[in-house]
C-alpha cells in the first residue's frame, strides 16, 4: 500500500483537502518547454514545402548544430537553438515523453531557474562532447557538416540527475518492465557507451547523450560546478525587496528528499504508528511525516 492510499495521508487527518497536484505543478519551466518544443515542430512542418524534408525547413537551416556552422563560422547560438528542434514527431515524442515524467521532480528539487540553466547547459555540453570526439581517431566520422537537433542531450543531463536524487525508484521501462532507477540508468548509459565507441547509427547523438548526463553528474557531484551553475542562473534576478526574506537559489535542496526516495520513508513511519503508536514517532519522523502531507 501506497503512503497516499492510508488514512492518515487523506484530507482531515493534516493534509491539504485539495487533489491531487496536476503533473506540472511547481515544475513551470517544464510544461514552457513542452510547449516550446512542440510549438516549433508544427512550424517547421507548416513551413516545409511540398517535397521537402524537415531538413529542409528554414528553422532547421537557421537552427541545427554542426561543428562547420557552430564553430568555424562562428554561429554560437546554434549551441542553444538546436536543443528546441526535432527530426520529426517521433524524435519529440521520444524527448517528450522523458520530460514529462522525469522534468517536473528535478525542477522541484532545484528551483526552476536554475533547472533551466542545468537543462541548456547539458544541452551544450552534449555538443562539446561531441566535438571532442569528432576530432579524436577511431570514434566518429570526422564530417564537421554534420547536423544535430533536439532536446536529448539536456533529458539525459535530467536523468542523470534522477538517478543522482532517487537511484532506489522504481521506474517502467517502456511502460512495461519494472526496474530501479540506477538499473535503468545503467542500461541507457551503457548503451549509449556502446554507440560511440562501435560507431552504431546515430553515434553522434549518442554522444551528445553522453556529454548531456556526463555534465549533469558533474555539476552534481563538484561543489565548484555546482556554484557557477547557481550563479549563472541568478544573472539579471531582481534584489530582493526591503524587508522580504529570500533565500538563495540552490541546485541541491539539501533538507530535500526526491518524492520518490520520500514516499519509501513514509511507508516505513506509518507502519511504525500501526504497530507502536503514534507516541512513539521521533521529532524528525514527526516532521518527514508532516512533509509529505505538504507535498501532497
Amino acid at each position: 500500500m501506497g503512503y497516499n492510499d492510508r488514512d492518515y495521508m487523506q484530507p482531515g487527518h493534516g493534509g491539504r483537502p485539495s487533489g491531487i497536484p496536476g503533473p506540472f505543478q511547481g515544475a513551470p519551466v517544464t510544461k514552457w518547454l513542452l510547449i516550446i518544443n512542440v510549438g516549433i515542430l508544427f512550424l517547421m512542418v507548416l513551413l516545409t514545402g511540398p517535397g521537402e524534408r524537415l531538413s529542409d525547413s528554414s528553422f532547421y537551416l537557421w537552427g541545427s548544430f554542426s561543428i562547420e556552422k557552430a564553430l568555424y563560422e562562428f554561429q554560437i547560438w546554434r549551441f542553444l537553438s538546436f536543443q528546441f528542434l526535432h527530426g520529426g514527431f517521433g524524435h519529440l515524442i521520444a524527448n517528450g515523453i522523458g520530460l514529462f515524467f522525469f522534468g517536473p521532480h528535478i525542477e522541484r528539487w532545484m528551483t526552476s531557474r536554475v533547472y533551466l540553466t542545468f537543462y541548456l547547459l547539458c544541452g551544450i555540453a552534449g555538443t562539446i562532447f561531441y566535438t571532442l570526439l569528432v576530432f579524436m581517431p577511431g570514434f566518429l566520422d570526422n564530417d564537421p557538416t554534420k547536423s544535430m537537433v533536439g532536446a536529448s542531450a539536456g533529458l539525459f543531463g535530467i536523468l542523470a540527475a534522477f538517478y543522482f536524487v532517487a537511484p532506489n525508484a522504481r521506474v517502467l521501462l517502456f511502460f512495461v518492465i519494472p526496474m530501479q532507477m540506477r538499473t535503468l540508468a545503467v542500461v541507457y548509459f551503457s548503451l549509449e557507451a556502446l554507440g560511440v565507441i562501435l560507431n552504431w547509427h546515430n553515434a553522434g547523438g549518442s554522444a551528445g547523450h553522453l556529454g548531456g548526463a556526463l555534465f549533469g553528474l558533474a555539476v552534481l557531484k563538484l561543489p565548484p560546478l555546482k556554484d557557477f551553475v547557481v550563479r549563472l542562473s541568478q544573472i539579471g534576478e531582481q534584489s530582493p525587496s526591503k524587508g522580504k526574506q529570500t533565500r538563495d537559489a540552490t541546485i541541491v535542496r539539501e533538507k530535500n528528499q526526491s518524492p520518490l526516495e520520500l514516499s519509501k520513508e513514509v511507508d516505513r513511519i506509518l507502519d511504525k504508528i500501526s504497530e507502536q503508536g503514534i507516541q512513539s514517532l521521533t521529532r524528525k519522523e514527526k516532521e518527514t511525516l508532516d512533509k509529505a502531507r505538504k507535498n501532497r
